[in-house]
């Protein structure tokens, strides 16, 4: 018989569990949970796999950017493996691959699990068979999970219309969660020098890069004294941006390159504004709420995970998707704005985020749908 104090998440990363989830494994270790972490070893699986409490199984057959049914197969076989083993009281799922195959595996062996759609990414951001053979397969095995948790309404929405999941199996979870105290209020200063635009993430095309890069020479061309910097690793996505290429953009004083960095606090706060164009299929960006949170503006296409962040001209802009053009005149409605307003902007955002956002509710609300869900006559 399972414990009730056997929880399993399964990602597709180390470095996602580490990046979007800690606090939130940290807070169940503290309450008396015994953890396990199913997912492929990277370098950020040391930084939790000797916490007290928690069990990390290596993901040996997790192919998370590549499409391959004999590596899935394998997946799922692996899958199976170690919820036999431990066979938790609840898995929570993150990721298509994750959803898809580790719901199927659970459901094989009566084990209850959550499908957590963190958002749909480029899979979802076209009509095509990928998508078609994606949605199918969301459909067999969505069927099998307790619940199914959106982190925006619009992807909560597509799901039901399309009948992937019955809507009374629906949650809607607001987001990852920020901790407000490691991004606490920047001191606001009214800069003599360039204004900064800073984007944060992972250097994809679909997250609107490219068009960030093109709003920066329109905007220079004006000779508006900004500066674009780009902060975030080099992907293995089909989309990935070549190092080459933001190379060449960094020389050609189009975009600073910052690197990569776990602080990303400290290049948040030197900046004046958080801008994200993605038309990724976002669930709730991040970046986005963490820069809110720092007191930051925040641009960012009109897309439904950023559509949840922002009030156009109230925390920041929305700007229209793949338009370069667009996303410079949101900048520059930006930098000719009084410094009263920028800094009311960055407090309105600070606002949201406490409201909305922190990883104290997000924590909550795991801990009451898990004793919700542990209650369940079908658990």
């Amino acid at each position: 018989m399972p414990s009730n104090k056997r929880i399993a998440f399964v990602a597709n990363t180390s470095w996602s569990i580490y990046r979007f989830r800690l606090y939130l494994i940290e807070k169940l270790l503290d309450s008396g949970f015994s953890v396990y972490i199913l997912a492929p070893r990277d370098n950020y699986t040391s930084r939790f796999e000797n916490l007290s409490g928690l069990t990390y199984m290596e993901l040996k057959h997790f192919r998370g950017k590549n499409i391959s049914p004999i590596q899935d197969f394998l997946l799922h076989r692996e899958l199976l493996r170690h919820y036999h083993n431990i066979h938790p009281s609840l898995i929570f799922h993150y990721t298509i691959k994750a959803n898809i195959y580790g719901a199927l595996a659970a459901s094989r062996l009566g084990i209850p699990s959550v499908g957590v759609i963190t958002g749909l990414g480029y899979t979802f951001s076209k009509k095509g068979t990928l998508r078609r053979i994606v949605s199918m397969l969301y459909k067999r095995a969505l069927r099998k999970s307790m619940e199914v948790w959106f982190l925006n309404e619009d992807d909560r929405d597509l799901f039901v219309t399309e009948k992937l999941v019955q809507a009374s199996k629906a949650f809607l979870l607001p987001g990852e969660g920020v901790d407000p105290e490691v991004f606490s209020p920047a001191p606001f200063e009214l800069r003599q020098k360039d204004i900064v635009f800073l984007y944060v993430g992972r250097m994809i095309r679909n997250k609107g890069i490219p068009e960030f890069v093109q709003a920066a020479r329109l905007l220079q061309q004006q000779g508006l004294p900004i500066k674009c910097q780009l902060l975030g690793f080099f992907d293995e996505s089909p989309a990935t941006v070549s190092r080459e290429e933001v190379e060449d953009w960094h020389h050609r004083h189009f975009i600073t390159y910052l690197g990569h960095t776990d602080k990303v606090a400290d290049f948040i706060r030197q900046a004046d504004c958080v801008v994200l164009p993605s038309y990724y299929r976002e669930g709730i960006p991040l970046s986005l709420l963490e820069g809110a949170s720092m007191c930051k503006a925040l641009i960012a296409a009109d897309t439904s995970g950023c559509r949840t962040i922002i009030q156009e001209g109230v925390n920041g802009y929305l700007c229209r998707e793949k338009d370069p053009a667009d996303l410079a005149r949101k900048m520059e409605m930006y930098y000719h704005l009084s410094a009263e307003d920028k800094k009311k902007m960055g407090m309105e955002g600070r606002k949201k985020v406490l409201e909305n956002f922190t990883n104290q509710r997000i924590t909550r609300i795991y801990l009451e749908k898990i004793s919700l869900l542990q209650a369940s006559p079908t658990n």
